[in-house]
């Protein structure tokens, strides 16, 4: 693929972290190198210097006492990456633990024993923590589950290694039982909430925006603050980094049950307008590849369509035309609407 990283060995899962680290981006994610689809999961790293062209790494991390090292989220301190992930033993549970490295190569677990579990007894979920810095600490919010309500919990740290509780920051029925991949990042003024909702309420990935005081979100919509971008079915567990130049950098697991087939999306940069709208935009290393015109998406009628070899894989009418602009690589397509506003990422073959 041109704009994407992608394996030819393997399973491809979803993206765990993003960072900007010794003037390089670097990119872990979810990876089976033994068989070609899902199974016992290690940290993969690839590594670029322009987010487009990617060089592969040796694995950062592999399962010692976990059954799976799971999703997360990746943070630089003090010359060091370090990596959250969502720790899997034989009996079901789940924990968080980390590991850091200052060469970029070989990955040292911070302790053998979990640095979080659940604050939960029994009947609970507890998976993906998203690490970031709050002032002079920093907070880890992780997506939990308890008797089947969907909530997000809150830790605070000064040395990424001791963790206080500090309880619950989101909680709500309504996306299910479990919230994955739960992020707070701060754009244009603005602190984001990104989450991956268990159900489609319309779609896995929201966002919502508000203000972020260290401890509480408070949201600028307090009756439907979640709000889908991309409204594919292809686009799920994002990431997102802070680069050298203040961008924050958004990429995404695309993945197609239907096809069996997965890539990380291409790079986006995320804005919040003088509206308060959430926008993702291809970065722009991208935006001379980005065309008016393609073949595979097409407005007529009042309705804008996805289509490949006669077949329709996306549909919906819109009043007005929206403007378009696309991004084309092999076997997909990534549908920007009136400026990064609306987003459609999908295989189409």
């Amino acid at each position: 693929m041109r704009y994407h990283y992608s394996r030819k060995e393997g399973w491809l899962g979803n993206p765990c972290g993003l960072v900007y680290f010794k003037d390089k981006y670097h990119l872990f994610f979810q990876l089976n190198p033994y068989l070609p689809r899902y199974g016992l999961m290690h940290w993969g790293h690839a590594v670029s210097d322009d987010l487009i062209t990617w060089e592969e790494c040796p694995v950062a991390i592999s399962p010692e006492d976990e059954m799976n090292c799971n999703s997360g989220s990746a943070i630089t301190n003090d010359g060091r990456i370090w990596l959250f992930y969502n720790a899997t033993t034989p009996d079901g549970s789940e924990s968080i633990r980390a590991a850091y490295s200052e060469d970029t190569v070989t990955f040292t677990r911070a302790d053998k024993k979990p640095l979080v579990q659940a604050p939960y007894d029994s009947s609970y979920k507890f998976r993906e923590p998203f690490v970031f810095k709050y002032r002079k600490e920093f907070r880890m919010i992780v997506g939990a589950g308890k008797d089947g309500v969907a909530k997000v919990l809150q830790y605070k740290s000064e040395d990424l290694v001791n963790w206080t509780y500090m309880g619950e920051i989101l909680s709500d029925g309504r996306f299910g039982s479990v919230i994955e991949v739960p992020q707070i990042i701060e754009a244009d003024g603005k602190w984001i909430f990104i989450i991956q909702s268990e159900k489609h309420v319309p779609t896995k990935v929201l966002f919502a925006v508000g203000k972020y005081n260290g401890e509480e979100f408070v949201f600028d919509d307090d009756k439907e603050p979640f709000k889908p971008v991309d409204i594919s079915n292809d686009f799920l567990n994002p990431i997102t980094c802070e680069d050298e130049e203040g961008r924050k950098i958004l990429m995404a697991w695309m993945f197609s049950m239907k096809m069996n087939s997965s890539v990380i999306s291409a790079p986006r940069e995320l804005a919040v307008t003088g509206k308060g709208e959430v926008c993702l935009l291809p970065v722009k290393e991208l935006k001379n590849r980005l065309i008016k015109e393609s073949r595979f998406v097409s407005y007529a009628s009042g309705r804008l369509r996805v289509q490949f070899e006669g077949r329709t894989l996306f549909d919906k009418a819109y009043r007005e035309c929206p403007e378009i602009r696309v991004l084309e690589d092999v076997g997909t397509v990534e549908v920007f609407l009136d400026g990064g506003k609306e987003m459609i990422s999908m295989f189409v073959c």
